[in-house]
């Protein structure tokens, strides 16, 4: 038998020989997933969580004012924040030493009520105090102290909208 000119030979395939194209076709895609899965993981892992949250800092003036107090003096650690919800929400925190704590609460709540030592949350917490708002003033206080160390004790102060 002889060929003609108009007769095609067909390709046959080679034993053994491997489609790239396809085999790459079908690892791009899992790698594309991956490699966007981590990126996300990235960018969330060097988000600002405030951000999300509402969550931004204010002076303690203001925080404490809301809540009919004056800052404490010579505290470590200070910080403040507001909370921006339903209703206005500030939160300090800061160490101040053990001895100061109980005249400091007097000082800025002179109609009560004082400190109590029982039905405290948490159980680091040895001392608390509960106050709806006063005349004139424009939100709540909650306040527990936990002791930080022998001298110091770790003070969180909220003052809220009821």
């Amino acid at each position: 038998m002889t060929r003609t000119e108009t007769e095609t030979i067909l390709e046959q395939d080679v034993p053994g020989r491997t489609r790239w194209g396809v085999f790459l076709a079908i690892l791009a895609v899992p790698t594309l997933v991956v490699a966007a899965l981590l990126a996300l993981l990235i960018a969330w892992l060097f988000t600002d969580d405030s951000v999300d949250t509402g969550v931004r800092k204010v002076s303690c003036a203001e925080a404490f004012a809301y809540g009919g107090a004056k800052p404490p003096t010579g505290v470590r650690d200070l910080t403040c924040s507001l909370e921006a919800g339903q209703g206005s929400r500030y939160e300090a925190r800061f160490l101040m030493r053990n001895a100061e704590v109980s005249a400091w609460v007097a000082a800025n709540y002179p109609d009560g009520p004082a400190l109590r030592n029982v039905q405290c949350g948490g159980t680091d917490v040895y001392a608390c105090m509960s106050r709806g708002p006063a005349a004139g003033q424009s939100g709540s206080v909650q306040m527990e102290i936990a002791h930080d160390s022998d001298k110091w004790s770790e003070v969180r102060y909220k003052a809220f909208t009821s």
